[in-house]
């Protein structure tokens, strides 16, 4: 029995939840997440420049202030602005990481009639050329054709894997480009498909070359 009226005193001393305590949370999110810009005392920029830098802060502070209100309001105790603060950084993050990853397969298989190499794309996304290589596949060349209109209509592509292949050369290099005489002896990334229906193992460097060659339909 002293356990329960110990836990009625200690749930009585806690403050009433209220939207507006809860905001407080949510405004030092918003503080930390859309700075106030600082001017030093020499600062030459003009003050309507000042104000309208100021504004680009607080529009959404304020956005931002009033949604986690919202939220609060309608949830209730178990809204924590904090968390769903973070939880909106991190789908922002996604967001920017699927972006990453569609520029990357533009700017490496896309962009002609030199694409960017390994090192210029991964000194940009701070990553290393491996990094780079490995941040795309079919599928985000396949989306970047679909969002920009770039990608001829007919071609199919997958990420290249062993068991796709009967023939031993497909399953360990690039079949698609090179020659008979001077064959490529990249390492796969890709299976193509021709417009005869045979599939290809194809590489990094002659995927472009795979899509410039593919009838539209």
């Amino acid at each position: 029995m002293a356990r329960f009226r110990k836990a009625a005193i200690a749930r009585s001393a806690l403050p009433v939840w209220t939207v507006e305590a809860c905001l407080v949370p949510a405004r030092v999110s918003a503080q930390v997440r859309w700075p106030l810009p600082y001017f030093p005392e020499n600062d030459q920029t003009p003050p309507s420049a000042r104000g309208a830098a100021v504004d680009d802060a607080w529009r959404p502070r304020t956005a931002f202030v009033r949604r986690m209100g919202a939220a609060a309001a309608d949830h209730g105790p178990d809204y924590d602005p904090l968390l769903a603060a973070l939880e909106d950084l991190v789908a922002i993050k996604k967001a920017a990481d699927e972006q990453i990853r569609l520029l990357l397969a533009y700017g490496r298989v896309y962009v002609t009639p030199r694409p960017h190499t390994l090192e210029t794309l991964g000194q940009a996304a701070s990553l290393t050329p491996s990094g780079v290589s490995r941040a795309f596949g079919a599928k985000e060349i396949l989306a970047v054709g679909d969002l920009t209109g770039q990608r001829p209509t007919a071609v199919e592509i997958n990420d290249h894997h062993p068991d796709l292949f009967p023939g031993d050369d497909s399953r360990r290099r690039c079949t698609w480009g090179g020659s008979k005489n001077n064959p490529c002896t990249d390492e796969p990334k890709y299976a193509v498909t021709d417009k005869y229906g045979t599939r290809w193992a194809c590489c990094d460097s002659h995927l472009p070359g795979y899509l410039r060659s593919r009838p539209r339909t």
